[in-house]
């Protein structure tokens, strides 16, 4: 009997977690609320620091492994260089300010607690980047994802996203220097050069040949008028690319699953592709927001709450205040100002691969991780609220009139 209530634990896990996540994601969008929202804290609610129901974490942790895949090749299927080359000069300056700043404030604060500078520049950086689907959900449901406003954020968080991929390859060697093995700078100069060159290589073979192959599978099993085989052959492809740029170039699995979905996404089936993944996609991307939400540890709160108010400073007054300013100075209207603002006044998804990465590298403590989450989990809820105060600034009533329609 035990061995079968094993055999069924990810049954289990699914049946109770998506029952969880679908009434707890149904009352967060009633409450005009995120329904990512929902999802994380039904994630707590199975989880070990909740009573009741606890799922098997191992399992759970492998099944966001799968969600993360799924969810890099989404962004990377999306991502259009078109949309950041139309804003290259605010999109550009803007992240990388906004970065700087939540990077070294956090990094400070991390650092002035008594942790490594390592763990402060990851941690920092952690808390710089925002989520893309809460961001992409967000203007959705506003009705600025086309907009002029739309487009800047967008943009803007591309290069977050892109910082933050590089981040992603140069962890080991931050790993490395943090042992205290003693690499010199001449070293660390090496390493950087070294990775990047893999990097080079990937790049250079994944949009080449790659490129072509991938092209000509999709091609021939389209042919075949099977649903059901497509999906399969780009999942087959995806994890490939995925596990073997891991593999034969160390790079993460995210970074791997994102070049996937960058490559697919320049053939000319890249619609179709969209289309048979998307439901994938977000059944996965609610499994990883549920495994996340299993790992929130509510102690973490009272036992840190200098550190979490700290860092919900840097979330949403630091880096919305910074990027205003920019957009400010930068001559754009009020309202691109206070959109984007807004819009990446929260963390996500990217937050939690970037701190993962750390602590498998030892850089970034157990507490820091919990952290991130905690916050992450208050500036999810936090952001449709600052949405709907902005959004008379934002919106004229003719505009959302005519949205109505």
């Amino acid at each position: 009997m035990h061995a079968e209530t094993g055999n069924l634990q990810i049954l289990f896990i699914l049946s109770v977690g998506f029952t969880f996540a679908s009434i707890l994601g149904y009352l967060s969008n009633r409450l005009n609320l995120s329904p990512f929202l929902g999802y994380l804290l039904a994630g707590y609610l199975i989880g070990p620091y909740s009573p009741g129901y606890v799922a098997d974490l191992h399992l759970s942790e492998q099944l966001a492994e799968i969600g993360v895949v799924l969810m890099m090749f989404g962004v990377g299927l999306h991502f259009k260089w078109q949309d950041l080359v139309n804003v290259k000069y605010i999109a550009i300056t803007g992240a990388v300010g906004q970065t700087f700043v939540a990077a070294t404030l956090g990094a400070w604060l991390i650092y002035s607690l008594g942790w490594s500078i390592e763990a402060g520049v990851v941690f920092g950086l952690g808390i710089g980047v925002a989520s893309t689907v809460v961001l992409v959900s967000m203007l959705s449901e506003n009705k600025l994802l086309n907009s002029p406003q739309g487009h800047v954020a967008i943009g803007w968080l591309l290069v977050e996203d892109i910082i933050t991929i590089f981040v992603l390859l140069f962890i080991p060697t931050l790993a490395a220097f943090a042992k205290g093995n003693g690499p010199g700078m001449q070293q660390i100069g090496i390493d950087i050069a070294a990775v990047l060159l893999k990097f080079g290589l990937l790049i250079a073979l994944v949009f080449t040949i790659g490129r072509k192959v991938v092209a000509y599978v999709l091609a021939k099993v389209a042919l075949t008028k099977s649903h059901e085989l497509f999906t399969l052959t780009i999942l087959a492809l995806t994890f490939a690319i995925a596990s073997g740029a891991s593999v034969a170039f160390g790079t993460s699995i995210a970074l791997g699953a994102f070049i996937a979905g960058m490559v697919i996404g320049q053939t000319d089936l890249r619609q179709q592709v969209s289309k048979s993944t998307e439901p994938l996609k977000d059944t996965f991307l609610v499994i990883f927001f549920l495994s996340i939400g299993m790992l929130f540890n509510p102690s973490v709160i009272g036992e840190h709450l200098l550190l979490v108010l700290g860092v919900l400073l840097i979330i949403i007054v630091a880096k919305p205040l910074t990027a205003f300013l920019i957009v400010v100075i930068m001559r754009h209207p009020l309202k691109t100002a206070l959109t984007v603002s807004v819009a990446l006044a929260q963390i996500g998804e990217f937050s939690f691969i970037l701190a993962e990465e750390a602590m498998r590298n030892d850089i970034l403590p157990d507490v820091g991780y919990d952290v991130i989450i905690a916050c992450a989990i208050v500036s999810i809820a936090v952001n449709p609220i600052l949405f709907k105060v902005v959004k008379p600034f934002i919106i004229s009533k003719k505009e959302g009139a005519e949205s109505e329609l």
